[in-house]
């Protein structure tokens, strides 16, 4: 399964700078996906309108082909890079993320449906799932 890969180091430090430098390079490759997706998501959208406001239909098809598969390579290549331990605290941070998604969307939503907060807004709670998943991992990874 590993063929298509360099063989692993034999020493324990060697293998950890190689393990590290693959799960960096992986990394970078899905940063720049999406700093390919921002770039033509900037230039082909319609003047005037905000960002992802009237893009072109087909720019919007190939820009979630791309995320199908940056996301689908680059996370099965993440976790044939990482060990167990780096695997229990991805899904550590998954589960603490998607809690708080779904406990911080019900809330808002029933808020809003009682007209006591705006409607809610879909970028807003993406990118809270995210830093809560970023702001877990790195407890985990880095409390003492």
């Amino acid at each position: 399964m590993r063929t298509a890969m360099r063989p692993e180091p034999r020493d324990g430090l060697a293998a950890a700078k190689a393990r590290r430098q693959r799960i960096q390079l992986i990394i970078m490759g899905l940063m720049g996906a999406g700093a390919v997706l921002g770039f033509f998501s900037a230039m082909f959208e319609v003047d005037g309108g905000g960002f992802m406001e009237g893009i072109p239909a087909g720019w919007a098809i190939a820009a979630s082909l791309i995320v199908i598969v940056a996301f689908g390579y680059g996370g099965w290549r993440y976790n044939l890079a990482t060990d167990e331990l780096d695997r229990r605290d991805n899904q550590w941070a998954s589960a603490v993320a998607i809690n708080v998604y779904i406990v911080g969307y019900a809330t808002w939503y029933i808020w809003w449906r009682g007209g006591l907060a705006p409607e809610p807004r879909h970028e807003t709670v993406f990118v809270a799932t995210l830093a809560v998943m970023l702001l877990a991992y790195g407890y985990k990874k880095l409390r003492p």
